[in-house]
């Protein structure tokens, strides 16, 4: 991908966390990547393919994550993926679930991608699940603690409340023992 298009994608991602994909246009993201709109089509023919790159990056966010903890032992995998969500409650507060928000308005617009953003969040749940299993721990455990996960960043968004996100995922660590050494 050339560094004019993945800069774009970037934006497009950021935006769309930001104020959602039917309230971001393509002069939005032209103007906010320094880039003229007529040139926009060069890179992207339709917003769908550019909503589609989007969601390519926004798995390959998740991919990312996944490969920097997958090397980690199980118990610190658990502790390395704490430490990731705690590391911008802001960010957290402000955009929600950076995989997870983008899939819920997709299904609520109705919009053909919402499919694809469903794969990534549920490579994001099978990943928890993965690692539960090889502790021995039940598939629920790693369930609880998704859906858990996802209703700090629900309501930390909707208040715009880094630091409930912040206590509502430590509480979550913090009551999972059986995912910590000690």
């Amino acid at each position: 991908m050339g560094g004019k298009r993945e800069h774009i994608v970037d934006v497009a991602l950021r935006l769309y966390r930001a104020d959602g994909v039917a309230g971001t246009t393509l002069k939005d993201v032209a103007g906010a990547a320094g880039v003229p709109l007529g040139n926009m089509y060069y890179y992207f023919k339709t917003r769908g393919e550019l909503v589609r790159a989007a969601l390519d990056a926004c798995e390959g966010e998740l991919l990312d994550l996944l490969g920097r903890l997958s090397p980690l032992p199980s118990h610190a995998w658990f502790g390395a993926y704490f430490d990731w969500l705690l590391a911008d409650p802001e960010a957290a507060a402000r955009f929600g679930c950076p995989f997870g928000t983008l899939a819920g308005e997709l299904r609520a617009l109705g919009d053909p991608a919402a499919a694809r953003a469903a794969g990534t969040v549920q490579l994001y749940l099978n990943a928890l699940r993965e690692r539960t299993e090889v502790l021995g721990l039940p598939q629920s455990a790693a369930d609880d603690l998704f859906l858990g996960v996802q209703g700090a960043y629900t309501v930390a968004r909707a208040l715009n409340d880094p630091e409930l996100f912040r206590q509502g995922v430590t509480r979550l660590r913090d009551g999972a023992p059986q995912l910590r050494m000690g």
